[in-house]
Order: structure tokens, then sequence, then C-alpha cells
């Protein structure tokens, strides 16, 4: 039987894949792409999801945390993405980044330090199994939008093959049941 370590980092695991599945294979095209009403394209969700995991990474983990405006940032902290294929993988790659750190550190850490209180950018202070915990919720929360957006921008029905119908929304052209 795993321990609560092992849970842990499989946790962690299967959250960053589950987000890295969605990123890895997107074109600038559609990493661009902000649905009508929304704010945030692919990319800047990317962006943001691996943004906060090296926060809370660093609070969780370094001597001297470092905040948003203090992180290392991909070309730098910026107020408009890039837009280039470079940009794009150097913010995947940022995020992997985020996630080996995660990794590696959690590899030296005892069932004992699980439970120790770390430092939370707001001032507050939470065991690191909970700040383990919140960053892979952000992450599948994440993983979730950019699933969902990508469903928009490629035209499909992200939920083909379901017995459900939608409400209010014509179902004509992506019926989810079988004609």
């Amino acid at each position: 039987m795993p321990d609560r370590i092992e849970l842990t980092r499989a946790m962690l695991e299967g959250a960053y894949a589950t987000m890295i599945r969605n990123v890895e294979k997107v074109s600038l095209e559609e990493a661009l792409f902000v649905p009508e009403g929304g704010y945030r394209s692919i990319l800047g969700t990317l962006k943001h999801a691996a943004g906060w995991s090296h926060v809370y990474h660093s609070y969780a983990f370094d001597h001297r945390p470092r905040h948003w405006n203090e992180i290392d940032w991909p070309h730098g902290m910026r107020d408009r993405i890039i837009a280039s294929d470079q940009y794009l993988m150097d913010v995947i790659e940022w995020f992997k980044e985020s996630h080996r750190k995660w990794i590696d550190d959690l590899g030296s850490v005892t069932g004992k330090q699980l439970e120790e209180q770390r430092p939370l950018h707001w001032g507050e202070e939470a065991p690191l199994f909970d700040i383990v915990t919140r960053v892979a919720r952000h992450h599948v929360y994440h993983a979730g939008e950019l699933n969902q957006v990508l469903s928009i921008v490629r035209g499909e029905a992200w939920e083909e093959g379901e017995e459900v119908e939608e409400n209010n929304i014509s179902t004509v052209g992506h019926r989810v049941r079988p004609p």
C-alpha cells in the first residue's frame, strides 16, 4: 500500500499529466484563441497556472520565498504574451520546470514534513500536503478550462458520446445521443 508521500506525488503527477496533455500539441493559433466574452487565451491560462505553481513551490521550499513579481518568467514578466511558437514552447517548458521542482523537492520530504506548516503567499500557513493538494487542484481546474476552450476552437463537441442533452442549446450538428 502506498504511503502518504507516494500518494501526494501521484496526485501531483496526475494533475500535471492532465494539464500537459492539453497543451503539448496545441498550435500557436489555438494557443492564442480567446472565446467570445473571455479575456484569457489558452497560452495565458497556461502561463497563469505555471506562474502560480512556481510561486507556491517557492513559498513551500525556498528559504527566501519569491512572489509573483519575483519569479523567473519566460522572457521576463510582461503584460502581453509574445505571439510566437518559441514563446509558447518556453511557457510549456516553464510549466514542466515547475513540476520537476515540485517532484524533486517532494522526493526528499518525509511523512512528518508533509504535515509541517509552510508559508503561503498571502501571509497564512498550511501543511505542505494541503499546499500540494491546492496546486494539483489548480492544475486540474485549468486543464478543464483548456479542454473546453480547445473543443471550441477546434469545433469539436467535447461531450461526444455522452447520453445527455444540453439545456437551451440546439444540438443540431453535434447531437450527443446517437441518431
